[in-house]
């Protein structure tokens, strides 16, 4: 009995236990990316074989293995994966027939473009790498890259030759998220298309205030500039640039890394009297594999104010290079002269626009005042913020003016009038001075270097000297480099 069952058993065994071919495997089209569903197409060609049962879709797994997605009936040529996560898989179909016997895979294995976005802070660009389209070796014609900001149509960027995997999207705007994906051209004119992949072209925040406060003059070499920046934020690197005309570039003055206060002074030295730069502060961002610093953000420019003059018919005329530009707006100039004291005083205030001012000289004269006449300008910025207006102060410019001298022929010592003492009349002051006083017998009665002292008529301090007539020698050198001597006689006059 029980060989009769062993019998039944064996003689019930379906046929394909019995080796036979596998069908003919069912050669795949493509494998592209559906971007209005983000799903997956596998599309394939029918299997040559007429007795096909199912097509069976793998994907290969993480473990380098295909597993088993869907089994499809005879007449199904194609397949959205909408599980895929647009993950770049590699798939296969095989076919069985209705013995169960299933084709192999051998080299019927598609894989999609896969896609990676980086943004390159260096440049500024987007850097677009891909993988090459599995399955359809020797037959691509070419990559198309596709991308455009987010938000809006992608548009073609460029057509590379199939060895090409890489591309530079240049010149787009930091800050925006940017969209791409490449379409795989086949030499019959199939496409294939890739996943989207988005990048954000982002630098790190900018501070959020960045000013130049002034550019002022410290002495013939030196000007000084102080700015002011937020340094609570990620960038508090900072860079001084600059220029001597807007034709030229800017170049590095210095470099303030990791700054930790808001308000910093530099000094930058080169011959004020004769040149004038505009200078700007960059907050800056040095990325790992950039050669350079990454301009973040750039102050409002300032430059130091190149005073000069002329002078013609006794009239001095000041120009000077316009300030630009402060972060709340030039108020206006302040003019300033030096008083005979050593001290700079107001003399004149103008509007912003106003670069050219005159005076003459003879509105200066006062005998005491030398005859190396100096000024200065001041830019004043306009009220607002929380500190003071920002000061930026010219270059001193020195205009020199001839000395004239009147002196009188008498004078009467020791009276109330005006004319008690030998005093020259000048107009300014000159640089070197003497005067000497001397008898017909040629003794000395009086001698000074001091052009505000004169003679009161008194023997070297002591008592007056007698009525008669006396002689004088006068030399000076004024501020012009001018040299004079004068020699002549004064009457000395008791009331």
């Amino acid at each position: 009995m029980w060989v009769v069952f062993l019998f039944a058993i064996l003689f019930m065994r379906p046929i394909n236990t019995f080796a036979q071919d596998p069908p003919d495997k069912p050669d795949l089209i493509r494998v592209t990316v559906d971007h209005s569903d983000n799903s997956v197409l596998i599309q394939w060609e029918a299997s040559s074989d007429a007795d096909i049962e199912f097509y069976h879709l793998y994907k290969m797994n993480a473990n380098q293995a295909f597993e088993l997605v869907f089994s499809l009936s005879a007449n199904t040529l194609e397949y959205k994966h909408m599980t895929s996560g647009l993950k770049n898989l590699s798939y296969s179909v095989t076919a069985e027939d209705s013995t169960g016997n299933e084709s192999l895979f051998e080299q019927n294995v598609h894989r999609a473009v896969s896609v990676l976005v980086e943004f390159d802070p260096c440049t500024p660009a987007n850097i677009i790498t891909w993988s090459a389209y599995e399955g359809w070796e020797g037959n691509i014609s070419g990559y198309k890259i596709y991308g455009g900001p987010s938000g809006g149509s992608m548009q073609l960027l460029s057509f590379v030759p199939p060895a090409t995997l890489t591309y530079s999207h240049e010149g787009i705007m930091v800050g925006s998220t940017y969209n791409y994906y490449i379409e795989t051209a086949h030499t019959s004119g199939l496409a294939s298309l890739s996943a989207i992949d988005s990048v954000l072209s982002l630098y790190p925040e900018p501070p959020q205030y960045l000013m130049v406060d002034y550019v002022s003059v410290i002495d013939q070499t030196t000007i000084e500039l102080q700015f002011s920046a937020d340094v609570s934020g990620e960038i508090n690197d900072f860079r001084v640039m600059k220029r001597s005309n807007t034709a030229t570039p800017f170049i590095e003055v210095s470099t303030i890394m990791d700054a930790g206060h808001s308000t910093q002074i530099i000094q930058d030295q080169f011959p004020t009297s004769s040149a004038s730069y505009e200078y700007l502060v960059q907050s800056v961002f040095q990325p790992p594999n950039c050669n350079g610093p990454i301009v973040i953000s750039e102050s409002n420019p300032g430059n130091n104010i190149l005073l000069g003059y002329e002078l013609m018919d006794q009239v001095v005329t000041l120009s000077w290079t316009p300030y630009h530009e402060y972060d709340h707006g030039l108020s206006g100039y302040i003019v300033q002269r030096r008083s005979g004291t050593g001290e700079f005083f107001d003399i004149q205030s103008l509007g912003p626009a106003t670069t050219i001012w005159t005076e003459t000289v003879q509105s200066v004269i006062n005998g005491f005042q030398p005859g190396a006449l100096q000024y200065k300008v001041i830019a004043v910025e306009n009220q607002g913020g929380t500190g003071d207006p920002g000061i930026s102060i010219s270059n001193i410019i020195t205009v020199t003016v001839e000395t004239n001298i009147q002196v009188p022929s008498a004078f009467t010592p020791g009276s109330n009038d005006m004319n008690f003492e030998f005093k020259p009349i000048i107009d300014f002051a000159p640089k070197d001075y003497v005067m000497i006083i001397i008898d017909r017998g040629g003794r000395k009665m009086f001698e000074t270097t001091n052009i505000g002292e004169g003679w009161d008529g008194r023997f070297q301090s002591g008592r007056f000297v007698s009525e008669g007539v006396y002689v004088y020698y006068i030399q000076f050198t004024d501020y012009t480099g001018l040299y004079k001597s004068f020699t002549g006689n004064v009457t000395v006059l008791f009331p």
